[in-house]
């Protein structure tokens, strides 16, 4: 699946092997994935836990469908990266990686460059190194990175030029939080923030919220325990709902507890009003209620690839997307 650099029909920006950033909803055009291999073999039934995974996969079918995802991204007009033909320094690493596929953990990629993860917990410990490697192969220049070693930050969501949304789960450091809005303020006009609960189900900012247009997200709104604000030398709480609305033109339709569980927030829209989801995350309201808005979901049906517990979200780093 891998792609030379030049394959990318796309206008380069000056300097860079290739177009990229996600400030903005536009159409999907490039993503870096990461197929999974032999390091799925380290994990058994006695460490699957450690590993993070839901169970122990069946490699063979996880591989499968992780590559039927691929073609059906590339069927959609959008081009696939492979990690590893970009990775060399770090590349025995990536045999030692069993989590790496979740590639969409790892960085955010903004028009101004990579922001790079801190990762948490032991199982993914210097994911975002090889990732780092790959960025800088691929041309695309670090924005943000954390390199203070007691402290931790697993992404954040890029809702505009001007915005960014950044969730305080087990996956972050309160501290870590606070030097990033400071740093990315120099940048962006505003920071939102949430505190949500601290448990594994809420452990990204995409467990909770996500975009499906510009004036239309999914959310589960009972995991919003405080929600601020942030701007240059300013703070000030807000109701996360009311203020999506209200300044942002942006409605949001809540989905329910169970459908949270099943990571009903965490899907990938090809462009604004089209999504990639599992077609197992949604009940048959919130369908209603997005069809009723004209919005189209492309389905997938996941067996083996929910071992791994993730979204196809999860495993996505998007590159690039563009308007026009």
């Amino acid at each position: 699946m891998g792609c030379q650099i030049d394959e990318l029909n796309e206008i380069k920006k000056p300097g860079s092997g290739i177009a990229y950033g996600c400030d903005e909803l536009g159409k999907l055009k490039s993503v870096l994935v990461h197929t999974p291999g032999d390091e799925l073999f380290l994990v058994s039934e006695s460490n699957y836990k450690y590993w993070l995974y839901d169970r122990v996969p069946e490699i063979t079918e996880y591989v499968k469908e992780h590559i039927m995802y691929q073609e059906l991204l590339e069927s959609n007009g959008v081009k696939v990266y492979e990690l590893a033909d970009y990775v060399e320094e770090n590349l025995d690493l990536i045999s030692r990686m069993p989590n790496l596929t979740f590639l969409h953990d790892t960085a955010v990629i903004s028009r101004k460059g990579a922001i790079l993860s801190k990762m948490r917990p032991p199982a993914r410990e210097n994911e975002e190194v090889v990732v780092k490697e790959a960025l800088n192969k691929l041309g695309i220049p670090i924005f943000n990175e954390f390199n203070g070693s007691e402290g931790f930050f697993e992404g954040c969501l890029l809702l505009s030029k001007d915005t960014i949304f950044v969730a305080d789960t087990e996956r972050h450091t309160y501290s870590y939080i606070q030097e990033f809005i400071s740093n990315v303020l120099n940048e962006f006009n505003e920071v939102i923030y949430a505190r949500v609960p601290k448990a594994r189900r809420y452990m990204h900012p995409d467990t909770v919220f996500n975009r499906v247009r510009e004036d239309l997200a999914l959310a589960y709104l009972p995991a919003f325990e405080e929600t601020c604000l942030y701007t240059e030398g300013s703070r000030e709480k807000i109701d996360f709902e009311g203020f999506m609305l209200e300044e942002k033109g942006m409605k949001i339709i809540s989905v329910s507890d169970p459908e949270q569980s099943r990571l009903a927030c965490s899907f990938v829209p090809l462009e604004s009003g089209t999504i990639f989801h599992y077609d197992i995350a949604l009940d048959m309201e919130t369908r209603r209620k997005l069809s009723q808005e004209g919005v189209e979901i492309i389905p997938f049906h996941p067996e083996a690839l929910l071992a791994g517990g993730g979204s196809l979200r999860c495993h996505t780093l998007k590159l690039c997307r563009r308007k026009n």
